[in-house]
């Protein structure tokens, strides 16, 4: 009974995240649309898109991608030594200086990067034209001091889910959605992208802000502490620096990605939305896997349960394939209707180098939220270098097939922007083959039987769906022309009907092929509903 109720509190869990997390990310899909009917892939367009990225780009390979990964753990240790009175008060006392450090480390970039705004904007896009280059400085000097807050916000999320609270955390990116959208419809002619660069900066404040009651309700408070020699800073420190290059290839191929992009006028706008398209369909369901998993993986590693760290683990790897692998396959056949269903409006009324860019990013989906999962694992277990050394190496991939393959990508915006995505794709897949390879040599039995005869029906019945909708594509296609309907309404119409049959297909194939995990969730839901 115990287990029972264990397992619904989980699911109940997952439930609530995944539809925050849904809600959070649709917000974000209108801002996207928002900014692309206001300013297109123009030069306010491309300036944006840059002066946002330079800040969070220096932020990542600082310090974002490492502060909830080497926090959890090592918070999870303090309370579980708290279990003993005579280190009462260890994990609040961890808590204050590492975020202590955080608010130091991100105040010194905050700093440099107002300063040097000038030659960043220059070596992240040297071929902006002055006008683009000259907006793309002002714009980053604005939003530079939002990273103090992000800073904040990304820490409190990492003791949050240490406590085991994920709501909160889940709705953050809600909240600043919504007050950007607001800045749209209420003043966004009057004061245009200057004014959405400062209302960035209220956006990630209260990113921060709407965590406090929650952290308050387990009587954390933060006070500040500089008392930086301590066994569990150095210890946070020690994880770092190894996490830290792991997660660098996705801020440096975006450096690496911007400067190519800035060779064609709208390319680097266009290669932003799709790429923030990408990252949002992904993240709606490989994140909830894996900020759901990570915190209750560092405490099972923590108590030295090691069944229970393999069993979230392989459950992990199986819930992202049989999500995301055939999520992958209909948005590389539905990028065009999806991408003018969201994107022109307005200031775009092409994005036709966006749908290309998205197609090729959906490449590597799969590889991408697998890699989400393996890192975890890696990063749970107080083991960095193996995801680091994995993570160089993807890299080193993704930006040896650019410069290789950019002679024959940069003649138009639409070629260019899918090499560029190519190339992060490949990134992706060299690291998920690498680090997955590693964790199963690392963790005999992570992998049952049944776990490999699950994944291998999954990406089956993936391929199959695929075939069926790409087959269907053209068909449905005619029958919306057929009716008319060639505007928005039936990109929108084309997009549900394909999702449907491939929803269908899929799902008729799992049955089929009488997958465990889709035979025991039917089983649950036919248990339950009989017995209300």
């Amino acid at each position: 009974m115990a287990k029972d109720k264990g397992a619904k509190s989980i699911i109940l869990t997952a439930g609530f995240m995944a539809a925050a997390t849904f809600a959070a990310k649709a917000l974000g899909l209108i801002r996207d649309m928002l900014v692309a009917a206001y300013f297109g892939t123009g030069a306010e367009a491309d300036a944006y898109m840059l002066a946002t990225k330079i800040p969070t780009t220096l932020f990542d390979a600082v310090v974002g991608g490492v502060i909830s990964a080497s926090l959890i753990p090592i918070f999870s240790d303090a309370l579980k030594k708290e279990e003993d009175p005579a280190y009462a008060g260890e994990s609040r006392q961890f808590s204050n200086r590492f975020i202590t450090l955080v608010v130091l480390v991100t105040l010194i970039i905050v700093t440099l990067g107002i300063i040097f705004a000038d030659p960043l904007v220059s070596f992240m896009a040297p071929d902006f034209d002055a006008e683009t280059h000259s907006l793309s400085v002002n714009l980053t000097i604005i939003m530079f001091p939002m990273l103090i807050f992000t800073g904040f916000a990304f820490s409190f999320v990492g003791i949050l889910q240490s406590y085991g609270e994920y709501i909160v955390p889940s709705i953050i990116s809600f909240v600043s959605n919504v007050v950007i959208i607001l800045y749209f419809l209420i003043f966004g002619e009057r004061f245009g992208v200057y004014g959405l660069a400062v209302t960035m900066i209220a956006a990630w404040s209260l990113q921060m802000l709407v965590q406090i009651p929650a952290l308050r309700k387990f009587g954390f408070r933060w006070r500040p502490d500089f008392h930086f020699r301590d066994e569990n800073i150095a210890r946070a420190a020690h994880l770092a620096l190894p996490m830290l290059v792991s997660t660098w290839i996705q801020p440096l191929s975006s450096i690496v990605n911007s400067r190519f992009a800035s060779h064609i006028s709208g390319a680097y706008s266009s290669l932003e939305y799709a790429n923030r398209l990408y990252v949002t369909i992904t993240g709606i369901f490989s994140f909830v896997v894996t900020n759901l998993v990570y915190p209750k993986l560092a405490a099972a590693n923590s108590g030295g349960d090691e069944s229970e760290s393999r069993g979230l683990t392989s459950s992990s790897i199986k819930a992202v394939v049989l999500i995301i692998a055939p999520l992958s396959l209909g948005v590389m056949t539905l990028s065009s209707p999806i991408v003018s269903v969201i994107y022109e409006h307005g200031e775009l009324s092409s994005s036709d180098a966006v749908a290309s860019a998205l197609t090729f990013y959906s490449f590597g989906m799969l590889f991408y939220a697998l890699n989400e999962v393996f890192s975890k694992a890696f990063f749970a277990r107080k083991q960095s270098k193996i995801p680091m050394i994995c993570s160089l190496i993807g890299m080193l991939v993704n930006f040896a097939v650019v410069f290789v393959s950019f002679e024959f990508i940069n003649d138009d915006a639409e070629t260019l922007t899918a090499g560029l995505a190519f190339a992060v794709s490949c990134g992706s897949a060299v690291t998920a083959a690498l680090s997955g390879g590693a964790l199963l040599k690392s963790t005999p039995g992570l992998l049952s039987g049944d776990d490999v005869k699950t994944i291998v029906k999954a990406l089956f019945s993936a391929v199959v769906m695929g075939g069926v909708v790409s087959a269907a594509y053209g068909a449905v296609g005619y029958f919306v022309s057929y009716l008319g309907l060639d505007g928005i309404l039936g990109q929108l119409l084309l997009c549900a009907v394909i999702a449907l049959i491939g929803v269908i297909i899929y799902g008729l194939m799992l049955v089929i092929l009488r997958v465990r995990e889709v035979r025991e969730l039917l089983a649950w839901i036919g248990a339950h509903t009989r017995t209300r």
